[in-house]
């Protein structure tokens, strides 16, 4: 774990109050696809804890998705370039890398930050990735050129204001049933991914998925984070997941 002393380097204002913080440290940033880091601006003693956010890019820089819903995230839109963030990570379990299968990355809302930093990560020698990405309307449809660059990318609204009309259950479902060999990779709203992974279950398909869930601590302490696996048990998402196999939660045999 590393507690790291950042400078914003870049604020690259998206639509809908969407915001990509690029950051450095005095050390290279580091992390995998699916992992988190917790964030808290240098806001002196305003009583705001630490917010989790999915990592998109890592290395000399570090790069969050941030969405304004409250007045932690508020804040972290409004600052500037040369503002100070605190940073603890990387934390958490992220996606295991993709196979000679075809990746097939899910993605609802804000759940296509970790997923971008995957799609990114692919190695050039698995098939090339469909990223399937859906949302309420297409102002909540972020960085779609970064995705076209590096997956087939099919796009889905709830409202029919971009790509197909429905949910991204629909086209998931298609593909399966083409007959290519794929593994899922998703991450979004809880009802989406317990539809992703009981289609992914039907098929006999491999599923992972990444929960989205407020936490204090990103360690495990807190427990605020608590969800029930198939068999009854907590687990919880900063420390166990956020990563998890879709069996582990929803039950079912690959």
């Amino acid at each position: 774990m590393n507690y790291w002393t950042c400078t914003i380097t870049e604020i690259e204002h998206l639509q809908s109050g969407y915001a990509l913080l690029r950051f450095s440290a005095d050390e290279a940033i580091t992390g995998e696809p699916g992992q988190f880091v917790m964030v808290r601006g240098d806001w002196g003693d305003h009583p705001i804890l630490p917010r989790a956010f999915s990592l998109v890019e890592t290395g000399p820089h570090g790069a969050i998705l941030v969405r304004a819903v409250g007045t932690g995230t508020e804040k972290l839109v409004q600052m500037k370039p040369g503002d100070k963030l605190f940073v603890m990570g990387p934390c958490g379990r992220g996606y295991k890398q993709p196979t000679s299968r075809r990746p097939v990355l899910v993605a609802g809302g804000v759940g296509v930050a970790p997923l971008l930093f995957l799609a990114d990560r692919i190695d050039e020698k698995t098939p090339r990735p469909v990223f399937v990405y859906g949302a309420q309307t297409s102002a909540d449809l972020v960085l779609t050129d970064r995705l076209q660059s590096l997956a087939s990318l099919e796009l889905i609204t709830e409202d029919g204001s971009c790509g197909e009309t429905g949910l991204v259950t629909a086209p998931l479902a298609r593909l399966l049933n083409d007959g290519v060999p794929s593994e899922i990779y998703a991450c979004g709203p809880t009802g989406m991914l317990s539809a992703v992974a009981q289609i992914a279950m039907r098929a006999g398909t491999d599923c992972e998925i990444a929960f989205e869930s407020p936490m204090a601590c990103g360690m495990g302490t807190c427990k605020g984070c608590a969800i029930h696996d198939a068999d009854g048990q907590y687990r919880y998402v900063c420390s166990d997941g956020p990563v998890f196999d879709a069996r582990q939660i929803y039950g079912g045999t690959n």
